[in-house]
């Protein structure tokens, strides 16, 4: 198993207040998710032009990275306008893994640190709870930044271990 993977444990999810500002994520906006997923990340690790974010929330609506779940691929917006999104398939395509994986998590750099990214993981994780998930996983990497970091960790998420010999892990 890679050692970019964390992955938290679900419960039934308390304290999860429903945000005005969150609702789910839908194909017209896409052209709002390219402009925000473009100033999200740097070019090395998104895209590089619009077209190529374009092309990239395309491809996700698409199902090229999994089955989205409608109700745990939610976008926030203020005054009208999307600032950020997550979404979050049936499961990884890339690795084994049971159960809903977060393949993408990004907030306008100029509306970070107002909780939008912890309402959309609150949200998405509650919502994969109550339809029975046991886990909720995703990749972290290098250009993953502090604060997320700490938003993951504050939610429970955390690494997954290799097998052991008799087939469980400590994660």
């Amino acid at each position: 198993m890679p050692d970019d993977l964390v992955s938290l444990r679900l419960q039934p999810m308390t304290g999860v207040v429903p945000d005005e500002r969150v609702r789910p994520a839908g194909r017209s906006d896409i052209p709002a998710l390219a402009r925000v997923y473009l100033e999200s990340y740097p070019p090395d690790v998104g895209a590089g032009s619009y077209n190529e974010a374009l092309a990239e929330i395309g491809a996700t609506f698409d199902g090229e990275f999994g089955e989205l779940l409608p109700r745990a691929s939610l976008v926030v917006h203020v005054e009208g306008s999307v600032v950020g999104a997550i979404f979050t398939t049936a499961r990884s395509i890339w690795d084994d893994l049971d159960g809903p994986f977060i393949i993408d998590l990004f907030v306008a750099p100029e509306f970070r640190g107002r909780g939008f990214a912890r309402a959309l993981v609150g949200i998405a994780a509650a919502a994969c709870a109550v339809s029975g998930a046991e886990r909720l996983s995703l990749r972290v990497g290098e250009g993953t930044s502090p604060s997320a970091w700490r938003l993951y960790d504050d939610f429970g998420f955390a690494r997954i271990d290799e097998p052991r010999a008799d087939g469980t892990t400590r994660a």
